[in-house]
């Protein structure tokens, strides 16, 4: 069934599958186990739901924190965008695609015109939000992999100081059987059953279902005295198939009531036509800004809600997205994960604060999603639990971060058996940037290229074929990638083999892998990475 059948607007879901039922109340200890052996069905199921349903909690009881929160604000609002492109936003310069509650959040808001992520896949790129670690740090490479518990997340910070956290989730990417449940006293990841054109099982909920569940939730608990949410939207990621009338929102009037054409025909399209907006193309990243508009329908939901309970003037909001997607510009076409060109790395990152204050306030220097947290934590008096390579960027007068301006960041797929005792991601697509300079190395496809972003912000003139580019120039780039590289310390992570069918089967329904990858195979070396 399409995409854009989901049943958009149906206030009641389909049940989840055993394998994806909500963790809804997630355990608040990740050292304690219920184990239940012998017991009646019933009285399980009962005791169950008790845990699920019952509320947090009450503040400065038995389980009050040693040492309560006492900053300026009550509460933390993180609303991530998967697969969202910064360049689909008014507020970022697009003057087509309709986004009115993104665009009013940022008019009262601290906006990063150039924010980049470290890397273009759900579950690591989230968890570098959480955790302000790079994946080679955090430890976990790709979707799929299964968070460390010695990583400290953005939640555990805050749940021990007294806030009540609860997450909500848009995608079977963050499902809590990868540990991205750590800290949360509620977590919702009550998706639908979903089947795509070609009978594979996805994973997902869409934004109108997201944003009823927080607003359900607060119905429930009302507003605690300090609250973090997490909320994530999935909408933008493939396949497009927007609800009416975003369907049709972005198309020419001589194509008015024609299906789209088929992505995967698109793709093949574009490996003869490499980097051209064909109009086939353009009519696929036309449902792409349909989704995108949708999902803002439904921020703007939320946004209003939490303005109405009192909860947005005494919080700081952090509105971001994960990663954005290539179209025509690059391959993977319509597609993300295997580059770490800017159609995928450039991010959303906006900052409200309390009251709006210092509004309108735009910093145009590059920014990295490792900096999110330090610059958080920061403005919360908060100290992180260890050294963070991340910089701090004073929300209260905002300036340009102090320290290296270099960012680092690297891609995800394909699937890429790594050399005994290296990082996961070793033999993958990487950059450097250093200001306007961008440096990329394929290590596996024998692919290196140098980009001077302010004129070539496409990254179509790849400077390393200048005769006249200093040799010097190249080493320093490689240079740097390289020490940046060899820093890699992972946690310990595995691909979640034990649901390991049921786990490949989701990510590729949600196009994280197609019919034929594994993560035991090995990938064709030597490919150039647009092909």
């Amino acid at each position: 069934m399409p995409k854009g059948s989901r049943n958009r607007d149906r206030d009641t879901r389909t049940a989840a599958t055993p394998a994806t039922q909500p963790a809804a109340q997630a355990n608040p200890s990740r050292n304690r186990r219920w184990i239940f052996l012998g017991a009646p069905a019933g009285l399980m199921l009962a005791v169950a739901a008790y845990l699920v349903l019952r509320d947090p909690p009450t503040p400065g009881g038995a389980d009050a924190p040693p040492h309560p929160y006492e900053g300026p604000v009550r509460h933390v609002i993180l609303i991530s965008m998967d697969t969202t492109r910064a360049d689909h936003f008014g507020c970022y310069g697009n003057a087509v695609v309709r986004t009115p509650a993104v665009d009013a959040v940022a008019a009262e808001s601290v906006i990063f015109d150039d924010h980049m992520t470290v890397v273009p896949t759900t579950l690591p790129s989230h968890l570098t939000l959480m955790t302000g670690l790079y994946p080679h740090h955090h430890g976990v490479p790709s979707n799929g992999f299964v968070a460390h518990a010695d990583n400290v997340t953005l939640a555990e910070l805050l749940k021990s100081r007294g806030f009540q956290t609860a997450g909500f989730l848009g995608s079977f990417a963050l499902d809590q059987r990868f540990g991205f449940a750590q800290g949360f006293d509620h977590f919702d990841q009550e998706f639908d059953i979903l089947f795509g054109t070609n009978k594979a099982e996805q994973d997902e909920r869409n934004a109108k279902s997201v944003t009823d569940a927080v607003i359900a939730y607060l119905d429930r608990v009302g507003v605690p005295p300090h609250l973090f949410l997490f909320v994530h939207y999935f909408d933008p990621h493939t396949p497009y198939n927007p609800p009416p009338p975003y369907d049709r929102m972005y198309d020419d009037a001589d194509v008015a009531g024609t299906p789209p054409p088929d992505i995967g025909e698109v793709r093949k399209q574009l490996k003869t036509a490499r980097g051209q907006e064909t109009p086939n193309a353009r009519r696929i990243a036309n449902q792409y800004a349909g989704e995108v508009s949708y999902m803002d329908e439904h921020i703007g939901r939320l946004i209003a809600d939490l303005r109405a309970r009192g909860i947005l003037d005494d919080a700081i909001l952090i509105l971001t997205s994960d990663h954005g997607d290539n179209f025509w510009e690059h391959a993977p076409y319509f597609d993300h994960g295997a580059s770490t060109f800017q159609p995928t790395m450039r991010a959303v990152w906006i900052a409200r604060l309390p009251a709006a204050q210092n509004a309108g306030v735009r910093l145009s220097a590059p920014t990295s999603s490792i900096d999110v947290l330090p610059t958080l934590l920061a403005y919360l008096n908060m100290k992180p639990p260890r050294p963070l390579p991340g910089r701090i960027i004073d929300l209260t007068s905002p300036q340009p971060a102090v320290g290296p301006a270099l960012l680092f960041g690297e891609a995800s797929e394909p699937w890429i058996r790594p050399a005994p005792g290296t990082w996961e991601n070793s033999g993958k697509m990487r950059y450097v940037r250093d200001g306007r300079y961008k440096y990329v190395v394929a290590p596996a496809q024998k692919y290196e290229a140098l980009f001077d972003l302010s004129v070539d912000p496409l990254e179509r003139n790849n400077l390393l074929r200048d005769p006249t580019l200093d040799p010097a120039t190249v080493d320093k780039y490689r240079r740097m990638l390289a020490r940046w590289s060899q820093d890699a310390k992972p946690l310990p992570t595995h691909f979640d083999r034990g649901q390991r069918d049921a786990v490949v089967k989701r990510l590729q329904g949600l196009g994280y892998l197609s019919p034929t990858d594994d993560p035991d195979s090995d990938p064709e070396d030597g490919r150039d990475p647009d092909e």
